[in-house]
């Protein structure tokens, strides 16, 4: 295994960042996170991006990011730890159909104490889920 100092909450971020345009990369010997964006950067930079990946291909390792069904399947799984009846219930309601995703949120910000344990709870899986990656990638994390 080769150990690699990380930021963990910037590979968090990437993890999380699934937003179209974006793409994250990790450089193996220094730990640092390299990203492009369509919308905040222009071609140019882009491309000195992926000339530096492309002069060293082993270096960098494309970061994949969560996909929406992990998630909701997070969402769900949160939802079955939830003691309270009534938000249990909210919960399970919010998660049916088109924009379970901003009704789940919505639900937790009249229950602040769930809403941090709901985001200690999607950083955990998150976590485990960066520990899988990196793993079958033979990389050991070294915390920055």
């Amino acid at each position: 295994m080769r150990k690699v100092e990380i930021d963990l909450s910037e590979l968090i971020y990437a993890f999380n960042n699934c937003r179209i345009g974006y793409e994250h990369y990790l450089d193996i010997v220094t730990g640092e996170i390299l990203y492009t964006c369509d919308e905040l950067m222009d071609t140019e930079e882009i491309e000195k991006i992926y000339e530096r990946i492309k002069r060293e291909p082993g270096r960098y390792l494309a970061i994949p990011t969560d996909s929406s069904r992990e998630g909701y399947r997070d969402m769900e799984a949160f939802t079955d730890t939830v003691k309270d009846e009534n938000l249990r219930d909210k919960l399970r309601i919010a998660l049916n159909g088109r924009g379970a995703f901003r009704r789940f949120k919505n639900v937790l910000l009249d229950y602040l104490e769930y809403r941090e344990r709901w985001f200690k709870f999607k950083e955990e899986r998150t976590k485990s889920r960066i520990n899988e990656w990196l793993q079958k990638n033979k990389i050991e994390l070294i915390e920055k």
